[in-house]
C-alpha cells in the first residue's frame, strides 16, 4: 500500500501530522472524514499529513516478531516520530484498534507516560460525544467539526515542545483535554460548508476499497428527530451546499478518480433540497453513470424514488426502525404503513433489484408485538417485490440491536440487554416470512458497546484489560471475542450492558450545544407517543443548537 493516485507528498513540512482510522486500509481509505483533513491540511497549511491504518492482526504479529514499528503510507516512516497523531474515532468497537496501533507504533498506551520525543495524540470524530472510556490515552480530544480549526492546530504544533503545544491545543474552542481541561467543550459547527467545495483530489486506493465511488457530501445534519440517533442530533444544523457546486465536483471527481458511480452522501440524501436536480445534471455528465443514494428515509423517499431510479440497477436500503406504528411514533420516526407500501413500490416500479429493511430491536417501551410487526412488513414487501419484481427482486431484513447513546433523548434510558435481545431475535426469526434473509446484528458485541457508549471515567481500564486480554477489531464478526471482555470484566468490576454512571458524566467533557430541557420533553412525548415537527419546514423544536452566527442553511 501507498503510492495511490492524489497521494501527497511534502518533503521537510513541518509539523509533520498522521491521520488514522482504527479499522484496516479497505475501510479508512474510504472514510470521508479522513479525506477532508488529509486534503486540507496537505493543501491550506504549511503541514504534512501522512496516512496509517490498523493492520490485521496476522499482520501485527509478524510486526511485533520482527521488531516492525507501525508506518505511515506516505513516506514509510515510523508514525511515532510524527509530531501529531490524530484519530477519527467511529464507534466504540474500535476502542481496542486505538491501543493496538500504539502499542504498534511504539508509543506509550497513557497520555501521563509520554515526553517529548513522543506524539501528542488528538481524537475527534463521532464517537468524542463520551470520550470517558479513551480519556487516558488521549492527550486531547476535539469535540465537533475541525475544519476551520486545522490552521490553529497546525499552528500550536509549531511551538516549541510539548508543553507549549499542549497549552496552544488547550486554548481552541472545541479542544478538551483530560486532566487539563476545567470546562466541557462546545461541539464545534463549519458554518462555512455551504459555501466550501467537497474534496475534488481524494486519495484512490489501489486495492479494492469499502467504498468504490465517487463521495460528495451534499448536506450535513438532519432535521428529522428521531430520538434513538445520536448522528441526527450531533451534526445538528442542517447545512445544504448549491446544486452547481456539486455538479461541478461530481464533474471533477469523475476525471480525478476514474470511477464510473457518485454517491451523494448525507444522513438522509432525499431531503437535500437539490436532490431531483443534482441527480438530473450529474447523470448527464456521463454515458451510463450510476448515481447512488445511500441513506434514504421511508417518509421522504417515498414520492421520490420512482424518478429517481430510472435506469438504475442495484439495491437499495430503507429503514422503518420498528415493526408498529406506536413505537415508530414513540422514537418521532412517523412513517405509516401507507408510505411504507408506496416507498417499496417505487423501488421496484423504478428497476431497483434489492431492498434491504433495516430495523432494530431492544428500542424503548418496545413490546413482542413490535417485534412481530417487523416480520408483518417484511411479508408485505415479500409480497410486492413478487408482484411487481417479477422474480428478479430480491429483499433482505437487517436487524440490529439498539444502543443507547449520549447526547440523544434516550441516553439516560436502559438497555435492552442480552436475554431480551436473543430472545427478540428468536420471535423475528420465527415468524419472518420464507425466502427472505435475515441478518441480525450480534448481540454480545452489543453489550459491549452498550457498556463503552455510556461508560464514565474509570472505563478506561475495561478497554485496556480486554485488549490486553486479545480484544482487536471488535467490529468484525470473524474476531470478536466476548472472552477478551469478559476476563476484562471480571478485572476491572465492571458488568457489561450497564452504564457505568447513573447520570450524563459525558456533559461534564463534552457541550453538544443541546438544551437538557429540550431532551426531557422529547423524552415525555416519547412516552406519550406524540411526533415532534421536523423543524426544516415545521416548528422549532428549541433544540439549542441555533443561535447566533449558528443556523440552517436550506436550497429552498
Amino acid at each position: 500500500m501507498g503510492g495511490e493516485f492524489n497521494l501527497r507528498l511534502k518533503p521537510g513540512a513541518r509539523p509533520r501530522i498522521v491521520l488514522s482510522y482504527p479499522d484496516v486500509y479497505e475501510i479508512g481509505v474510504s472514510n470521508p472524514a479522513l479525506q477532508i483533513l488529509y486534503s486540507q491540511l496537505n493543501d491550506a497549511t504549511p503541514a504534512s499529513a501522512e496516512r496509517a491504518y490498523c493492520p490485521w492482526p496476522d499482520m501485527a504479529d509478524l510486526m511485533r516478531v520482527a521488531d516492525v514499528p507501525l508506518w505511515t503510507l506516505e513516506t514509510f516512516a515510523p508514525v511515532s516520530e510524527c509530531d501529531l497523531w490524530g484519530f477519527t474515532l467511529p464507534h466504540e468497537l474500535c476502542y481496542a484498534n486505538v491501543l493496538e496501533m500504539l502499542d504498534l507504533a511504539g508509543v506509550p498506551l497513557h497520555a501521563a507516560e509520554r515526553d517529548g520525543g513522543d506524539p501528542i495524540v488528538l481524537g475527534g470524530g463521532p464517537a468524542v460525544a463520551n470520550p470517558w472510556p479513551l480519556a487516558p490515552f488521549f492527550d486531547a480530544f476535539f469535540v465537533g467539526e475541525v475544519e476551520d480549526h486545522l490552521e490553529a492546530i497546525v499552528a500550536a504544533m509549531q511551538q516549541d515542545g510539548r508543553e507549549a503545544r499542549l497549552r496552544a491545543l488547550a486554548a481552541i474552542p472545541g479542544m478538551w483535554m483530560p486532566g487539563r481541561s476545567t470546562q466541557p467543550a462546545e461541539r464545534q459547527i463549519s458554518m462555512g460548508f455551504s459555501t466550501s467545495d467537497p474534496v475534488l483530489r481524494p486519495v484512490v486506493p489501489v486495492l479494492e476499497a469499502v467504498h468504490d465511488r465517487v463521495v460528495i457530501e451534499v448536506m450535513r445534519g438532519c432535521t428529522a428527530g428521531c430520538r434513538f440517533c445520536q448522528a441526527g442530533m450531533w451534526y445538528r444544523p442542517v447545512r445544504e451546499r448549491p446544486v452547481d457546486l456539486v455538479v461541478a465536483a461530481a464533474d471533477r471527481l469523475l476525471d480525478e478518480t476514474g470511477c464510473d458511480e457518485v454517491s451523494l452522501l448525507s444522513l438522509s440524501s432525499c431531503d437535500y433540497g437539490g436532490v431531483a436536480e443534482a441527480l438530473t445534471r450529474i447523470r448527464e455528465l456521463r454515458p451510463g453513470l450510476r448515481v447512488s443514494l445511500p441513506s434514504l428515509r421511508i417518509d421522504s423517499a417515498a414520492e421520490s424514488l420512482a424518478g429517481f431510479a430510472a435506469d438504475q440497477r442495484g439495491s437499495l436500503t430503507l429503514a422503518p426502525e420498528a415493526g408498529t406504528q406506536v413505537l415508530r411514533d414513540a422514537i418521532n420516526k412517523g412513517v405509516d404503513e401507507a408510505q411504507f407500501d408506496e416507498a417499496v413500490r417505487a423501488t421496484f416500479k423504478g428497476g431497483f433489484t434489492g431492498l434491504k429493511l433495516y430495523f432494530m430491536i431492544g428500542l424503548p417501551g418496545e413490546t413482542d408485538e413490535d417485534v412481530l410487526g417487523i416480520a408483518r412488513m417484511a411479508a408485505t414487501a415479500a409480497r410486492l417485490a413478487r408482484e411487481i419484481g417479477r422474480g428478479r427482486a430480491r429483499l433482505s431484513v437487517s436487524v440490529s440491536s439498539y444502543v443507547p447513546k449520549a447526547h440523544t433523548p434516550f441516553e439516560l434510558e436502559p438497555f435492552a440487554g442480552a436475554d431480551t435481545l436473543r430472545r427478540r431475535q428468536q420471535l423475528v426469526r420465527e415468524a419472518a416470512p420464507r425466502g427472505v434473509r435475515v441478518a441480525f446484528h450480534d448481540v454480545a458485541a452489543s453489550v459491549v458497546e452498550a457498556t463503552l457508549a455510556r461508560g464514565g471515567p474509570g472505563t478506561d481500564r475495561l478497554v485496556e484489560e480486554a485488549w490486553r486480554c486479545g480484544a482487536r477489531f471488535d467490529g468484525w464478526s470473524e474476531h470478536f471475542d466476548m472472552r477478551h471482555w469478559e476476563q476484562a470484566a471480571a478485572v476491572t468490576g465492571i458488568t457489561l450492558g450497564e452504564p457505568t454512571v447513573a447520570s450524563a458524566t459525558w456533559r461534564d467533557a463534552v457541550d453538544a450545544r443541546l438544551d437538557e430541557d429540550f431532551f426531557a420533553g422529547e423524552l415525555e412525548r416519547s412516552r406519550a407517543g406524540e411526533l415532534t415537527e421536523d423543524c426544516r419546514d415545521g416548528a422549532c423544536a428549541a433544540c439549542g443548537v441555533c443561535g447566533g452566527e449558528i443556523g440552517m442553511e436550506l436550497l429552498v
